[in-house]
């Protein structure tokens, strides 16, 4: 699990100024996919937040989006990368959380487009010692290659006439945004997981575990090991 040349994750001094959360946004080239996901942030009602984008070694389109972007947000962008050597998200995103300034992580995918709730549910149900986590609608390609920015921007994307019938009926509960309904769900599961697409925790939480297992190169591994460490 060796993140830094001494084998543990250490936090960076804290700016005076810090947002109250980070979010770690996890890409490999596809550039037209984080644009949307940062239009989606612009979006959000929960503003006290940072980006900080763990590149797992994509080409100069990446930061040429993030140079759009760089004044929309109350807090600078930070692009995190290194040089791509195959699939290495687990080491990317240990350096992410190391420069991350924030006390609360919220971990997502380079694709997925964010409800302009979305960090605010995540904010408001934090935890000490506790993990909090969603899902996600995988969209199919048909409207995946029509999706435009302003279906983003106007938030036209989060109303079910438009994505319903365009991903798997199994994934339809999850793109409906009901929080009263939210505990039952809850009270009705027997064990928890969570994906890399949608997790949240407190960064020295995540520290305490030493973060990611860089040893794992195997794509979805990483989260399943992840959570057995936290116990959840």
């Amino acid at each position: 699990m060796n993140t830094m040349k001494d084998g543990a994750l250490k936090e960076n001094a804290q700016p005076a100024a810090a947002p109250a959360v980070s979010i770690i946004i996890a890409v490999y080239k596809r550039p037209e996919f984080l644009e949307k996901v940062l239009i989606s942030l612009t979006n959000q009602t929960f503003k006290d937040f940072e980006a900080v984008i763990a590149d797992d070694g994509s080409g100069p389109e990446i930061p040429a989006i993030i140079k759009r972007f760089e004044n929309a947000f109350s807090f600078p962008l930070q692009h995190i990368w290194h040089e791509d050597r195959g699939f290495r998200k687990t080491v990317i995103a240990n350096k992410a959380v190391i420069a991350a300034c924030a006390d609360y992580l919220v971990f997502i995918d380079g694709d997925c487009i964010l409800h302009h709730r979305f960090i605010e549910g995540h904010f408001n149900h934090r935890r000490k010692r506790a993990v909090m986590a969603g899902r996600r609608v995988m969209l199919d390609k048909n409207l995946t290659d029509v999706l435009t920015n302003e279906d983003i921007a106007s938030r036209r994307i989060e109303r079910p006439g438009l994505w319903w019938r365009h991903c798997a009926p199994s994934d339809r509960k999850h793109g409906l945004y009901v929080p009263g309904l939210f505990w039952l769900e809850n009270a009705l599961k027997k064990k928890y997981s969570f994906y890399g697409s949608n997790f949240s925790i407190f960064k020295e939480d995540f520290i305490a575990v030493n973060g990611y297992d860089e040893r794992i190169i195997g794509r979805g591994i990483e989260d399943d090991n992840l959570r057995e460490r936290l116990k959840l």
